[in-house]
């Protein structure tokens, strides 16, 4: 909508030093909010409402992880183990290497299956294992402290911990099970309990790898607490910002309905009162909304047609075809008519105004109302004075939303509504 007259009016956008509110919360004030329901912030990650995020990761490493960490030491040992073993001992033990390499091949493929590495079926072959390799030690010639089967035992029994993290009985049993098995089999070849020093070492390894990871899981739950409070923080603040910008919606529209049909009132008109009972009916039809209700698409020209009705200014409407928009720039716009056509009345001197909408060259929606009173210079308004740049200006703004301003003494005022602004206007 090109009009020659509007490049004549100083243009000035709602910037920080005239308008200091205009847009500036924009963004701390319409925080991208989660609205599935959060874990309580009181609770404690790994009580009743389950393991945090940290501890969750935490875990799944120490199940897959120390399958790996496992296979990759029993496989070499087991291969130096044949290696090692004398020869009436060799088929015994290729077999129980062929066993044991069989073993952490399954296992590394159920890891890929967290819901069957997590099941008893692994449970079940572990324990088969440990005990088959720590009995069989009298058919496969070992069990010196420093044989292959020792190895085994011992990087079983720090791993296990972490393979089974949530169920410490499981992996603690398993390690000592593995003990047991090895030590009943060295008893058995050997007739007496000289490998008593290579047990307790096992056992060791297995308590302080316990304590290890609870000492890694104290800090995982320390995490997502530090985490839970972080987002209760978060949501907390975004309830509170939607609360102040509802607030502050009211506000604006309770000073652009009341107040204002108060203020004329009070002044009086030049029709007397008998506009008042229908701009009455108005005022509380737009008091009895709840800021933000509106939620779908909605025609603007019918909405402008409304607001233009003022009792004490006439206003010339010309309304192209406008796309339907969402409520709330709709709203921001006929709230910000409304406001401007009561400052024409108050400060302008004029009782006449023009109000064109339509589509610019970009396709953005523009709604422009000019009047040819006495003007202002937009740079002197008041901070106190918030119609223009709270009424009009700021809600515009939060609504994704411009508006400039135009004005000089003496040279009439015009306010352009435009929407969407994608800053390029």
């Amino acid at each position: 909508m090109p009009d020659p007259e509007f490049a004549q009016v100083a243009v000035l956008e709602a910037d920080d030093n005239l308008y200091p509110m205009a847009g500036r919360e924009q963004e701390a004030e319409a925080p991208q909010t989660d609205n599935r329901p959060g874990p309580d912030p009181a609770a404690r990650p790994g009580d009743e409402a389950g393991p945090g995020v940290a501890e969750r990761e935490l875990n799944r490493a120490g199940e897959r992880y120390a399958v790996w960490f496992r296979s990759a030491v029993i496989v070499p040992c087991a291969v130096f183990g044949i290696l090692a073993t004398p020869d009436e001992h060799r088929t015994a033990t290729i077999s129980m290497a062929a066993l044991v390499i069989g073993w952490c091949a399954l296992r590394l493929v159920w890891t890929r299956n967290r819901t069957l590495s997590r099941s008893w079926p692994p449970v079940a072959i572990d324990a088969t294992v440990l005990v088959a390799v720590g009995l069989g030690q009298a058919a496969t010639g070992t069990g010196d402290p420093g044989g292959w089967v020792v190895a085994l035992v011992s990087i079983t029994a720090v791993t296990c911990p972490y393979e089974w993290p949530t169920r410490p009985l499981v992996g603690c049993g398993l390690g000592v099970l593995g003990l047991g098995a090895f030590a009943a089999g060295s008893f058995a070849h050997y007739g007496e309990w000289s490998i008593a020093l290579a047990g307790a070492r096992v056992l060791l390894e297995l308590t302080l790898s316990r304590l290890s990871y609870v000492l890694v899981r104290a800090q995982a739950r320390s995490a997502d607490r530090l985490t839970e409070r972080v987002a209760a923080r978060r949501r907390n603040a975004a309830v509170a910002a939607a609360r102040r910008s509802g607030e502050r919606e009211y506000l604006a529209t309770l000073h652009d309905t009341a107040s204002t049909t108060l203020l004329m009132v009070a002044v009086g008109t030049r029709d007397g009162t008998r506009w008042v009972p229908e701009r009455a009916r108005q005022d509380l039809e737009e008091l009895a909304k709840v800021p933000g209700s509106d939620d779908g698409r909605v025609e603007l020209g019918p909405l402008l047609g409304t607001a233009t009705r003022h009792p004490a200014v006439h206003v010339e409407v010309e309304i192209d075809a406008v796309p339907p928009l969402p409520a709330t720039p709709a709203l921001a716009i006929f709230h910000g008519v409304r406001e401007a056509l009561t400052n024409v009345e108050r400060h302008a001197g004029v009782a006449e105004a023009s109000l064109r909408a339509g589509l610019d060259e970009s396709g953005k929606i523009v709604v422009e109302l000019r009047d040819r009173g006495r003007g202002f210079d937009p740079r002197q308004v008041a901070p106190h004075c918030r119609g223009l740049s709270g009424s009009i200006v700021e809600r515009m703004t939060r609504a994704g939303g411009r508006v400039l301003v135009g004005s000089r003494p003496g040279g009439g005022t015009a306010l352009r509504w435009m929407w969407p602004d994608d800053g390029d206007g």
